[in-house]
């Protein structure tokens, strides 16, 4: 699965258990939701975590070429 596809549907279930949570939910049920989306939060805060290195070094990389430009 594309880490893309892997935050996008963390994210949608996340938003869907808000709702439930918002509603009115026993007290059980509202418990197993808030501890499915605190694993679901993990897991998109784990994603952007990758992605943001990701642009980190792709910006690295910019400001070296760009340096390199402007010194030769």
């Amino acid at each position: 699965m594309s880490e893309m596809k892997k935050f996008e549907e963390a994210l949608g279930e996340l938003e869907t258990i808000v709702r439930k949570l918002e509603g009115d939910l026993p007290i059980d049920e509202a418990t197993k939701a808030f501890e499915r989306g605190i694993q679901l939060s993990k897991t998109c805060m784990d994603e952007l975590k990758e992605e943001k290195g990701k642009i980190s070094l792709l910006v690295d990389d910019l400001n070296k070429l760009t340096e390199e430009f402007i010194i030769d």
